[in-house]
């Protein structure tokens, strides 16, 4: 995994020192933390992270300690800085971890057989890693599907509002053609201009999605990722 630079690029940015998890470690100044975690080869959860765009800090899930501060920070967001002393393990990052796999749970169907990323979501992944059995005060968003794209399906009522579909059309496609919009009280992936989708289909959005947000129109609901043999 390559570390992304926080500064300009045509700047070398300084070497710095600091602590995780007892041991030191070197690093860039500015860079993500969670970057740096992660070259260590210690993996945090996370849901809303993609290498190839800048840290959005959406799911909640990447929490660190850091020394000095009361409560834990998004490592993902979180910028490396000289003499750090960072703690990526314990109950208390357990159990905070765990309410924010609740808290997007709460507003979110739980269709799991019927949904075209059952086996393979991520949201459903850290709810098994957390032992998340039970939801108090569940309530469901019922966002009508999104179906005006020829190809893709739009299903909000599972969006974790990651934007990683967002930001891959942005930044790494450089097409654009995805946007945040406040309807029906929560922030949704629509189109731009909220008209039907028109690009080139390329998919990748679909290929980002952590949790079943978006479908394809032709397949969904027709096969899990154990019978694609």
């Amino acid at each position: 995994m390559g570390l992304k630079s926080a500064t300009n690029p045509d700047v070398e940015a300084v070497a710095i020192e600091l602590s995780i998890d007892g041991k030191p470690v070197t690093a860039k100044d500015g860079v993500s933390l969670y970057d740096v975690i992660s070259s260590t080869g210690k993996i945090i959860p996370a849901m809303c992270y993609h290498y190839t765009f800048d840290p959005f800090g959406s799911c909640g899930m990447c929490l660190v300690m850091q020394e000095g501060k009361k409560a834990p920070v998004r490592s993902c967001t979180a910028k490396a800085t000289a003499g750090m002393i960072i703690r990526t393990e314990g109950d208390d990052l357990f159990q905070a971890r765990k309410k924010a796999v609740e808290k997007h749970l709460s507003v979110h169907p739980l269709d799991c057989p019927v949904c075209d990323a059952d086996g393979h979501c991520e949201l459903q992944d850290m709810a098994f890693r957390h032992g998340v059995t039970n939801l108090a005060n569940a309530k469901q968003k019922f966002i009508p599907e999104d179906t005006r794209s020829p190809v893709l399906d739009f299903n909000m009522n599972r969006c974790i509002a990651c934007a990683e579909c967002i930001n891959v059309c942005k930044d790494v496609l450089l097409i654009d053609a995805l946007q945040f919009m406040k309807k029906g009280g929560f922030n949704q992936v629509v189109p731009k201009g909220d008209l039907a989708l028109s690009c080139e289909f390329c998919g990748d959005c679909l290929a980002v999605c952590p949790v079943g947000a978006i479908t394809n129109k032709f397949s969904k609901y027709l096969y899990k990722p154990w019978q694609m043999k």
